[in-house]
């Protein structure tokens, strides 16, 4: 199995097998990275990699001067190439069965907005324009579903089911799709902008099937929908700043903060490991005694008439 060809072969499928364009662009880095090392270690064969190889390749990895986020993108490159290879059969064995890619507990959450400041950057949209009604639904649904931005520029129109209240999400990270709620109040607002928006702009784009659109009828741009985020939140007053995933972590943080089930939230936001979505509790003040005693069920308070 030449490294060089099945590499190559495996950047050329990254598209197709449902990565956003950011992400193909740095794995396809990491692996032109991976491929040098092997040409060094004159390694023409993939079925000659062996773990012990992967973790020096991980220590190497380790000593440049890259941040941690950046060195942990370079190992998962290779650790989604070896578990493609497998899948397949192309290969028996996984070099990198319990290659863990850095350590990331320690790395910073991200901005998490409260949930007063939430309500005062969804406040912000101007409903008299188009472009409010639109950033409007689009910063309900972000915050009611926790999807990826990604996620909400790949939605298409019968993606939305208005009546149940749900949105259809085909296109999510690593392929995979769920279904998400959104609430009444989402629902509301993403119904507004189908019907008094969305069918002004599409004239001028008829086939286009995405369900967001900018005024020229084009689907809307990733940095379209931060900037116009920034733009809410600088005038709600959030100085440390806000962007599309600040949504995903605030509606994570907040169902937890308001007593979710974690494995609730893990699929609410398509999560395969739950410690990743555990991470969220890290910026969640538990009060011990409230919750032990709402919860426990030796803490009931109605009087015991011996009577089971």
């Amino acid at each position: 199995m030449d490294v060089t060809v099945t590499i190559t072969e495996y950047k050329n499928l990254l598209k197709s097998l449902g990565y956003a364009d950011k992400t193909v662009a740095l794995y396809r880095w990491g692996l032109e990275e991976f491929c040098k090392y092997l040409q060094e270690k004159e390694i023409a064969d993939l079925r000659t990699v062996t773990k012990p190889l992967i973790r020096d390749y991980q220590a190497k990895v380790m000593l440049a001067p890259h941040a941690v986020e950046t060195k942990a993108t370079k190992m998962r490159a290779v650790k989604r190439l070896f578990e493609y290879l497998t899948d397949r059969s192309l290969l028996l064995i996984n070099p990198c069965d319990g290659i863990i890619e850095t350590c990331r507990d320690k790395k910073p959450l991200g901005a998490v907005l409260t949930q007063q400041q939430m309500q005062n950057v969804l406040q912000q949209p101007n409903m008299s324009l188009r472009t409010g009604i639109r950033d409007k639904a689009i910063m309900e649904v972000l915050y009611a579903t926790a999807i990826r931005v990604g996620e909400l520029r790949g939605l298409e129109v019968y993606d939305v089911d208005l009546r149940d209240e749900v949105l259809f999400v085909r296109k999510g990270k690593g392929r995979k799709q769920r279904v998400v709620p959104m609430g009444k109040r989402a629902a509301g607002h993403l119904k507004e902008y189908v019907e008094k928006v969305r069918p002004h702009w599409a004239k001028k784009n008829p086939k286009e099937r995405r369900l967001f659109l900018s005024s020229a009828g084009l689907p809307i741009s990733w940095g379209n929908v931060r900037t116009n985020i920034y733009v809410h939140a600088q005038k709600a007053g959030i100085k440390k700043g806000a962007s599309p995933h600040t949504f995903r972590r605030s509606c994570a943080t907040h169902l937890i903060q308001n007593g979710a089930d974690i494995v609730y939230v893990q699929k609410l936001l398509g999560h395969s490991n739950l410690k990743t979505t555990q991470r969220y509790t890290r910026v969640v003040p538990v009060d011990v005694k409230k919750t032990h005693k709402e919860t426990h069920p030796n803490e009931d308070t109605r009087p015991d008439t011996g009577v089971s």
